[in-house]
């Protein structure tokens, strides 16, 4: 007797439903909670058939699946990953979870249920459903509208880069104008001119062929952003094309008094790009001379590496922060004042540089210490011609 009683205390101190019925599907025992559960009282349960806690329309089919589960017994949990349901005396459904445990005794087959209400979980996951789906929905909205947004700048930034290519090639005619009649005035061919007005107009053709280069900058920058850039490959030699970027920068480096060095090794035809790939390694000489203390050193290398020419561009300059080498090749990002004390430029040529680069598949990088010069290195494919030699 006194462990029946303390079976009975553990059976009602349970915090869910317990219940068990025979071979038959008959309910022969249950606790308080179950009473509480589904709002019948003890006396009305103990002998009715467990269906009776089922919703109508699936009582037939649970008693096929009582007649398979006293064939194939075993300990199982259901409602986990299935939507059971039970049923109160007053009709109101809700949600279950049910453990199943089958035993053998003198009496017969029996079957122990275990049922725990879960309605509070299943509102707690709905209220997280539902807070994901609007959450989903906003996020789906602010995607759109970020899209749209996106859609518009690339079609202002568009636009922009077509207006200043525009204007660009507007202002480079009468700027050539400019720069031919000083240069035919220097000439002094419809007479002679005195020692101010040479210096006059010295002073014209310098500033025009400065803004020549930065309006060239600038329709570059555009016509790249707008994939209008188009790239004119032909087979040449890559150490004459870097004889005449030397050239281009010999009066600027000669006037600082810096020593000019090469050291190539390459003895194969290139095919790229000529005119652009000058314009890259005239960048990088002309930002060298720049920012280089007079009497410094200059030197520009390169050597075939399998398909690719590797080239350096070092000098003995202010050197540039580390945390500066990427945003240097940024549009209009400049580190700082030239050896003149003073910014030069539209901080355009080292972004053309970087794009004319990646055009033609090679890639660009720097390594550099403050006060202790900058190494520039790209990367240039040989092309065809080079690759069959």
């Amino acid at each position: 007797m006194l462990l029946e009683k303390r079976f009975r205390e553990l059976l009602e101190a349970a915090p869910d439903a317990i219940m068990q019925v025979d071979a038959e599907g008959r309910i022969i025992l249950l606790n308080r909670v179950t009473e509480d559960m589904f709002g019948y009282t003890r006396d009305e349960l103990l002998g009715q058939p467990v269906e009776v806690l089922i919703p109508q329309e699936l009582r037939t089919l649970h008693a096929g699946h009582r007649t398979h589960y006293r064939q194939h017994p075993m300990t199982r949990t259901m409602g986990s990953s299935l939507a059971l349901e039970g049923i109160r005396k007053d009709g109101s459904r809700f949600p279950v979870e049910i453990s199943l445990s089958p035993s053998a005794s003198e009496e017969g087959f029996r079957v122990t249920a275990i049922i725990r209400d879960i309605s509070e979980r299943r509102m707690a996951e709905e209220r997280l459903r539902r807070v994901q789906e609007e959450s989903n929905q906003r996020l789906a909205e602010s995607n759109t509208r970020l899209e749209l947004t996106n859609r518009e700048l690339e079609r202002a930034n568009r636009l922009k880069s077509e207006f200043l290519a525009s204007m660009s090639h507007e202002l480079r005619t009468p700027l050539h104008t400019i720069i031919g009649f000083s240069e035919l005035l220097a000439e002094e061919l419809e007479g002679p001119l005195n020692e101010k007005q040479q210096r006059f107009i010295q002073h014209i053709h310098t500033d025009s062929l400065h803004l020549l280069e930065l309006i060239n900058d600038v329709l570059d920058i555009s016509k790249i952003e707008a994939d209008r850039l188009e790239l004119r490959p032909e087979v040449f030699d890559f150490t004459a094309l870097v004889a005449e970027s030397l050239a281009s920068v010999r009066s600027l480096a000669e006037a600082k008094s810096h020593i000019l060095e090469t050291a190539l090794d390459v003895h194969t035809a290139v095919e790229a790009d000529r005119l652009r790939i000058k314009q890259v390694l005239v960048n990088l000489l002309s930002n060298a001379v720049k920012f280089t203390p007079e009497g410094g050193r200059i030197r520009v290398e390169a050597h075939v590496q399998g398909l690719f020419i590797m080239v350096s561009v070092s000098d003995t300059g202010v050197g540039i922060p580390a945390e500066e080498h990427d945003s240097i090749f940024d549009k209009f990002h400049q580190v700082g004042a030239t050896t003149k004390g003073v910014r030069e430029g539209t901080g355009l040529g080292l972004a053309i540089t970087r794009r004319l680069v990646e055009q033609h598949g090679g890639s660009i990088h720097v390594r550099s210490q403050p006060q202790q010069g900058s190494t520039f290195l790209f990367t240039l494919p040989l092309g065809s011609v080079g690759r069959k030699k």
